[in-house]
């Protein structure tokens, strides 16, 4: 029977500067691109230079909007309820979409600073309006916020986008944004 002779390798192409380097120069890269992101980060979720405050309060099945102006130096709220706009009343108007139009709509201005606080009063809904890129479930018991600016005038339609009964379907949002 043949012997098995076991080889020993010596490693001797063994470089510990060059080890440390490739570990902590991506190390150092990833740290100097997350520090000037981290000011970013904070500064999207400050609500000190907000110049609106907007609550929306989700129902079974309509939303109630709440303009707080308090803020801007005016010394009153605003709060209205904004439900599906009926197929006969529709037609007597002629414009808007079916099942997307309102009663009453979200108005609000061009390149203002504005916060949306979201709740709910019975179940989760979900304040979504995809052009402007807004969406924000609403908890019972939980306030979400969103901020933004919107720089562009129109009227942008969203809806509920939480299976939240039976009516779902007929939670449309309509925003207004006018000139300043």
């Amino acid at each position: 029977m043949p012997s098995l002779k076991f080889t020993k390798y010596k490693i001797t192409n063994y470089n510990s500067l060059l080890e440390i380097l490739w570990n902590f120069l991506p190390i150092f890269c990833l740290c100097c691109i997350a520090v000037p992101s981290f000011s970013l980060l904070y500064s999207v979720d400050d609500l000190n230079c907000v110049d609106y405050l907007v609550k929306v309060l989700g129902n079974q099945w309509y939303w109630t909007y709440e303009y707080n102006l308090l803020e801007a130096g005016y010394d009153y709220c605003f709060s209205f309820e904004s439900r599906l706009l009926r197929e006969d009343v529709l037609s007597v108007v002629g414009n808007g979409f079916r099942l997307l139009e309102v009663d009453q709509r979200l108005s609000l201005l061009q390149d203002i600073s504005i916060c949306f606080l979201i709740t709910s009063s019975d179940v989760l809904h979900s304040w979504a309006i995809p052009s402007l890129g807004i969406k924000s479930d609403g908890c019972p018991g939980r306030l979400n916020y969103i901020s933004c600016s919107i720089n562009r005038i129109g009227v942008y339609y969203g809806q509920c986008s939480e299976i939240c009964g039976i009516f779902h379907a007929f939670m449309p949002i309509v925003v207004s944004v006018d000139n300043m």
